[in-house]
């Protein structure tokens, strides 16, 4: 870029008009009107958005975390085509038995005693005779469910047969089970995932708490971009929850079938989130703060912010969110599903959050916003993103005509 200089800016492209940066030039574009009208009706625009936010945010408690078997994928997939016709040949369960393995230690009569327990199980299509090894130390039971691998059923024959049945089969012998197979793996990673999420979420809140608060000197602005963030991702969860599990517009992925969340997909993808997530939060905040630190009252600040670097946030988002989608057009549902997710994620966080529910937010609170306990201010070191520079012109704006409403306090 030093090398081109001005010449950066030589080539116009076609059918675009040339954008003017000079600083009242900013306050009549889209994303300026955008603020001042977010600004002036701020307590409306803060109660419906969060309302819609918190409504879709509320549909991710109906997910079930799990491992969608070859049924779910596109029907034009061999693998696909091989589990329908198993399924219709030898019955759903087919596709995904369930190991029990048995460490005998002496008790050779445990294999047989598990296996009288469950072939007459509600829930058990069939069960296969002990194997045992040559030394007669290790038996499997194969037990073939009615339900397929992915189904909530199977979920509730493993459980059932991990909590009653083979305790029940094992008690006074030395013998030892374990239940297997895919649909008890993805169960346990699934426990796993939920046991350790709380300190994930610490973690990741606890350091953008500090790093944000010594940046912005306000634990408001870093507490709100946490749980903003959070609200964005609850809000990808749950759109990916109604359209994959709950079948909701399922037909526009290429998918004809519901089926589970993947267990490793909320992590992963709230990791991304969060990351993107925070650089828009920046992008935004560090440009209100200085409009703050050089004399503007919370709500001019919060505007002219959103007029400069508005339209920064919305074009990264577009650009992400469209990137993101096209993952949805693969043939693989895992990769359909981060698609979908992130895509949701990314742009609800950039349009909804950063450019509408924070701004409101700040302007409700007016200069509140900037709350640091002395205490606190005096701890953290100060790092701040982006240090105001001295200006040698004041602040130009344009005499826009305001809402009646807007003259009073909102």
């Amino acid at each position: 870029l030093s090398l081109l200089g001005h010449k950066v800016d030589r080539l116009k492209i076609p059918f675009l008009r040339r954008i003017d940066e000079r600083e009242a030039s900013r306050e009549t574009t889209l994303t300026a009107r955008w603020g001042r009208f977010v600004t002036a009706h701020a307590r409306g625009v803060f109660l419906v958005v969060l309302l819609v936010l918190v409504a879709l945010a509320a549909t991710s408690a109906l997910v079930r975390l799990g491992a969608s078997d070859q049924g779910t994928q596109p029907d034009e997939q061999t693998a696909r085509r091989a589990y329908d016709l198993l399924a219709e040949g030898f019955g759903a369960g087919f596709n995904g038995p369930i190991p029990i393995v048995v460490d005998v230690n002496g008790d050779q009569q445990a294999p047989q005693r598990i296996y009288d327990r469950v072939r007459n199980l509600e829930g058990v299509a069939s069960a296969g005779e002990p194997q045992l090894n040559d030394e007669k130390t290790v038996a499997i039971v194969f037990v073939t469910p009615d339900s397929a691998p992915q189904d909530e059923q199977t979920s509730e024959l493993v459980d059932r047969l991990r909590a009653d049945v083979i305790p029940a089969a094992t008690s006074g012998g030395d013998a030892v089970a374990y239940v297997s197979g895919l649909t008890a793996a993805f169960t346990d990673i699934a426990d796993r995932i939920m046991e350790r999420l709380p300190l994930f979420l610490l973690y990741v809140i606890g350091v953008t708490f500090l790093v944000l608060a010594m940046a912005f000197r306000s634990i408001v602005i870093s507490l709100t971009a946490a749980i903003t963030t959070l609200l964005s991702a609850f809000v990808g969860f749950g759109v990916l929850t109604l359209v994959i599990q709950e079948g909701h517009l399922l037909g526009l992925t290429g998918l004809d079938r519901t089926g589970p969340i993947e267990t490793f997909v909320p992590p992963i993808a709230f990791a991304i989130l969060f990351g993107l997530s925070m650089d828009y939060m920046v992008f935004l905040m560090s440009r209100i703060r200085e409009e703050h630190v050089h004399g503007l009252p919370t709500r001019e600040a919060v505007e002219h912010g959103i007029a400069a670097i508005g339209r920064v946030v919305v074009a990264a988002a577009l650009i992400m969110g469209t990137v993101f989608a096209v993952f949805i057009l693969t043939a693989d549902r895992i990769s359909k599903e981060f698609g979908l997710l992130l895509a949701i994620a990314i742009l609800t966080d950039a349009l909804l959050v950063r450019m509408t529910l924070v701004p409101a937010f700040l302007t409700l609170l007016g200069e509140k916003s900037w709350y640091m306990p002395r205490w606190l201010d005096r701890v953290l070191p100060n790092i701040t993103i982006e240090p105001p520079h001295d200006r040698e012109q004041p602040v130009v704006r344009l005499d826009v005509e305001r809402p009646a409403e807007a003259t009073g306090p909102t």
